[in-house]
């Protein structure tokens, strides 16, 4: 790793103008965003899977980007904003929430938990009951491929509930919250709302470590 060999992988790879790689110095930045995204895309599910529509959802992707930036920044040491713009950021956000396996699994258990609702064969759900509609849906639409989101949603709310800082994020505390405590799917809209704090990364002069 480093130069110049980064750059000779990269010529590996480049193959203009169907693929082109570029390089970034933000390591943490990128791998946190490759693990928060598929988190987001199960929120995007949801959105599809109650019908909720293309400007809900638009509406869910930014406040995830935003959720996403705020926890590289909080926790991570030398974060550079340009890197929510960049490939690993936005463009894979917006990719994964339209079209990745996360965003597929959650329209489905969405429309599955609604429709035991409907039928009356199930009032609520549990923890126990979610985690079985999770792996079900795994096994029925994946063809051995693995959930990524559902692990991370996991890894992320324990984290930030023991910092005590789950209500700056709104969006991942939903999600999490449909996906292994039982709230009704429809609260999802709930967590689309931006929490200004002083941990907000347009604003942020420090950052902790874990």
């Amino acid at each position: 790793f480093g130069p110049p060999a980064d750059e000779i992988t990269r010529q590996l790879f480049d193959s203009p103008p169907t693929f082109r790689v570029q390089h970034i110095t933000d390591v943490q930045g990128a791998e946190v965003c490759g693990a928060l995204k598929n988190v987001i895309a199960l929120g995007a599910g949801f959105v599809d899977g109650v019908g909720l529509g293309s400007n809900t959802k638009a509406a869910l992707m930014r406040v995830g980007l935003k959720e996403m930036a705020k926890f590289c920044h909080m926790f991570f040491d030398g974060i550079q904003d340009d890197t929510f713009t960049e490939s690993c950021g936005m463009a894979d956000l917006i990719t994964t929430c339209y079209g990745g396996r996360n965003r597929k699994c959650a329209e489905a258990f969405a429309k599955e938990r609604m429709d035991d609702v409907k039928s009356g064969r199930v009032v609520s759900h549990d923890a126990k009951q979610c985690e079985a509609l999770w792996s079900k849906i795994e096994s029925d639409l994946l063809n051995g491929q693995k959930l990524q989101g559902t692990i991370t949603s996991k890894d992320a709310y324990n984290l930030l509930s023991s910092r005590n800082i789950l209500n700056e994020f709104p969006l991942i505390k939903s999600i999490h919250e449909i996906s292994y405590q039982g709230k009704p799917v429809e609260n999802i809209v709930e967590g689309i709302t931006v929490v200004k704090s002083p941990h907000d990364f347009l604003h942020l002069t420090h950052a902790s470590h874990l």
